[in-house]
């Protein structure tokens, strides 16, 4: 081929591997943004902990507070979750943690 310069296409591919990476790069900080913004504006809302411990009527009164500030907030599942779990103390966290790592283990998605 006339005019191929294998060393000019290389510093080209370079220079878009480069950008596209940036480009990546900037949606993930601005994921993760959202992300701290998005705990930042539950947690004003005074959201109640969970311990864990048999209090089944303390289970409702938690469970009743976090609905009532989702049904005020525009949130998807996954984040729904990541929001609860943040909530957890205790007995009830450590049980979150050894659940969620045996589903991450099992590729399930929690919903």
């Amino acid at each position: 081929m006339v005019g191929r310069n294998d060393q000019e296409i290389a510093n080209a591919m370079t220079v878009v591997a480069q950008a596209l990476n940036n480009a990546l790069q900037g949606q993930q900080n601005k994921q993760g943004d959202a992300d701290e913004l998005r705990l930042d504006r539950f947690m004003r809302n005074h959201p109640p902990t969970f311990r864990g411990r048999y209090d089944p009527d303390g289970a409702q009164s938690w469970l009743q507070g976090i609905k009532r500030i989702f049904r005020a907030k525009v949130t998807t599942n996954e984040q729904k979750v990541r929001l609860v779990t943040h909530m957890l103390e205790d007995e009830a966290e450590f049980w979150w943690t050894n659940t969620r790592q045996r589903l991450e283990r099992a590729g399930t998605v929690v919903t």
